[in-house]
């Protein structure tokens, strides 16, 4: 992300701060753990060596999703455990349509039995802990947002991570971003030569159609050398909402543990 200074003051520093109206800074960062395929695979907690759910997809309409853990340690109130040792209450951030700007609403947890959010939502692109027990340090289980009819998995918190973990991102037609850097990395040691392609998708007309992504940039990184890779852009890519932002990949071996996302400005229109 560049840093542009006006004045005395820098600009970034004070858009993070808040201090600039309209403005609102984005670093969303994603893992596919032991995930990436030798075929698309987007950078998000659902891409694993199974693999569950190589591809994110979005609910064909705007949907009320269940919120539910796979432990009862993950519970504020009701079921087996209230008041337990996991993750107690977190913050769920989306889109109710393609026109309005992002909301956000918080859900106490119940365990294994689901809480429905009171919105409606066409995206749900993040998630986070509000509060939790003192011994389990985060959430228990694995925690998803169910889109209701559709039954698609919006967002996911695999065990201990407190957050969602998805280079995937939806903007309004209220707003428009402008992408100042994306980057990716191999994890761990998948072996000798291992390298993944990493590219930057964009479906610029999400409020007509969901499956259809631009490529907008593609990079390359290798775990014997160069085992991380950061594009910067000093002239911001810029889309204008509404938009569906992801970072994607595709392996020369399965199961590549890989993470990456971009850094962005959010500016309303």
């Amino acid at each position: 992300m560049m840093h542009i200074k006006t004045g005395l003051k820098d600009f970034t520093l004070e858009a993070a701060m808040g201090n600039i109206p309209g403005v609102s800074t984005l670093n969303k960062f994603g893992r596919a753990p032991s995930g990436l395929q030798t075929t698309a695979t987007d950078i998000w907690d659902r891409a694993d060596a199974t693999p569950t759910q190589s591809v994110w997809t979005a609910p064909t309409q705007a949907r009320v999703h269940a919120i539910v853990s796979t432990s009862d340690t993950d519970s504020d109130t009701g079921g087996d455990n209230p008041q337990a040792a996991g993750l107690r209450t977190l913050r769920v951030y989306g889109l109710t349509d393609w026109d309005t700007a992002e909301v956000s609403e918080d859900i106490i947890m119940d365990g294994t039995t689901a809480k429905n959010t009171a919105n409606s939502y066409v995206i749900i692109h993040r998630m986070h802990a509000l509060t939790k027990g003192a011994t389990a340090g985060a959430n228990v289980g694995t925690i998803t947002a169910t889109a209701a009819t559709d039954g698609t998995v919006t967002a996911a918190i695999l065990p201990g991570k407190g957050q969602t973990l998805m280079a995937i991102y939806g903007v309004p037609s209220t707003h428009t971003a402008y992408i100042g850097r994306i980057y990716a990395n191999i994890l761990g040691t998948p072996g000798a030569n291992s390298a993944a392609t990493a590219s930057l998708l964009v479906n610029p007309e999400p409020d007509t159609e969901l499956t259809g992504f631009l490529t907008k940039h593609t990079f390359s990184i290798i775990r014997d050398g160069v085992s991380a890779f950061t594009i910067p852009y000093y002239v911001p890519k810029v889309f204008a909402g509404p938009t569906i932002i992801k970072l994607s990949g595709i392996s020369t071996v399965n199961d590549l543990d890989v993470s990456g996302g971009f850094d962005a400005f959010i500016i309303k229109n």
